[in-house]
C-alpha cells in the first residue's frame, strides 16, 4: 500500500502538497487559559480573506496542530479546506499541561494511546473526519512534568502503532532533547518525529544533537520577532543549512492570534513566504533547499 497524507478531507497522495506550513492553527481557542480574547481563531469572513492572502502568496498545505483543549473543530477545518481548496491536515493530542482538560490527569497512559489511536483510524468524535498527525504534544518551560511526561509515552506509542507521524511543542524551545530521550527509550520511528519550536532555542550543539538522531527539527515561530530577533533565527538556520542538514528542517509561523492576522495588522501567514524565504534566498540559500524544506520535507514527514 502506497503512503498518504491524511486530511480532513480524506486521504492524499503526498504530490497533492505544495509548499506546507507544518505548524499553524487555523481554527483555535485559549481564551479559557489566556483571560482575553486575541487567541481565538474562528472560520469566518476575516479568516477567509487571510487564507486567500495566503494562498495567493504561495502555500500549499497546513498542518493545523491544535488539539484537545485547545479548542480544536475538524468540521470548521474541513470547510476551510474545501473553500479555499488547500489541503489542511488535523491533529490528535494534548497540548501542555497548563492547557490540559481535566480528563488527562484521570486518564491511564494507555486510554490515552487508545484516544490518539482511534482519532488517527476512526475519525474524531462523532465525526469520520481523522487526525493525520499526533500534535502539538508538549513540554512545559525548562520542565517536563508527570503528566506531560504520561501524555508523551502516550503520544509515542501511538505513533508505533499507527506509524502516524508526531510533532512537538517546546516551551521557548526548551526540553528538546528530554524529548527525544522518550523517543528513543520506547522506540518510536525517528523519522516520523519533528521537534517543534526550535528556532527559539539557539543551542547549536543541541540542534546537532537532535538532528543526528535522524529526527525533523521545526523552525515555526517566524514572524515572531518580540520573541527572538529575526537575524538570530535566520543566522541559525542558514548555519545548519550550511552542515548538510536540508533534509531535517521545516518551516512555519504557528500563527495563535487575531492580531497577528495580516488583514489585522499582524505579520500574517503569508510572511514565511512574502518576507523570511526571499531574505533566506538574499542570504545565498538555493530554491532547490527551499523546496526541500516547504515540499519534500513535509511530504515526507507527513505520509504513512
Amino acid at each position: 500500500m502506497s503512503n498518504k497524507i491524511r486530511t480532513v478531507t480524506g486521504d492524499l497522495t503526498p504530490k497533492q502538497f505544495g509548499e506546507t506550513m507544518i505548524h499553524e492553527h487555523v481554527v483555535l481557542d485559549l481564551s479559557h487559559i489566556r483571560q482575553d480574547d486575541d487567541p481565538i481563531l474562528a472560520n469566518s469572513e476575516m479568516l477567509d480573506r487571510e487564507l486567500e492572502r495566503l494562498k495567493a502568496s504561495g502555500c500549499g498545505g497546513i498542518v493545523e496542530v491544535t488539539n484537545h483543549g485547545m479548542g480544536r473543530d475538524v468540521k470548521s477545518l474541513r470547510d476551510i479546506s474545501l473553500k479555499h481548496h488547500i489541503p489542511i491536515v488535523a491533529a490528535t493530542g494534548y497540548y501542555i499541561e497548563k492547557y490540559y482538560p481535566s480528563e488527562v490527569f484521570e486518564k491511564s497512559e494507555d486510554e490515552i494511546v487508545e484516544l490518539f489511536v482511534s482519532e488517527i483510524t476512526d475519525g474524531v468524535g462523532n465525526s469520520d473526519i481523522r487526525a493525520g498527525i499526533i500534535s502539538e504534544i508538549g513540554s512545559s518551560l525548562h520542565e517536563m512534568t508527570k503528566t506531560e511526561e504520561k501524555v508523551f509515552r502516550a503520544a509515542c506509542r501511538a505513533q508505533i502503532k499507527t506509524g502516524a507521524p508526531l510533532s512537538t511543542h517546546c516551551e521557548m524551545g526548551t526540553m528538546g532533547s528530554a524529548q527525544l530521550k522518550i523517543f528513543k527509550e520506547l522506540g518510536a520511528d525517528l523519522s516520523k518525529i519533528s521537534i517543534g519550536h526550535q528556532d527559539l532555542n539557539g543551542n547549536r550543539e543541541e540542534y546537532e544533537h537532535l538532528l543526528n538522531s535522524g529526527v525533523y527539527i521545526q523552525f515555526d515561530t517566524i514572524g515572531k520577532n518580540t520573541y527572538r530577533p529575526e537575524e538570530e533565527r535566520l543566522s541559525d538556520l542558514l548555519y545548519l543549512l550550511d552542515k548538510g542538514y536540508v533534509k531535517q528542517l521545516m518551516l512555519s509561523c504557528d500563527i495563535t492570534k487575531k492580531s497577528y492576522l495580516k488583514v489585522n495588522g499582524g505579520f500574517g501567514y503569508e510572511y514565511l513566504f512574502t518576507h523570511f524565504i526571499p531574505v533566506l534566498k538574499e542570504k545565498g540559500t538555493s530554491q532547490e533547499e527551499i523546496t526541500t524544506m516547504m515540499v519534500d520535507n513535509p511530504r515526507r514527514f507527513l505520509s504513512f
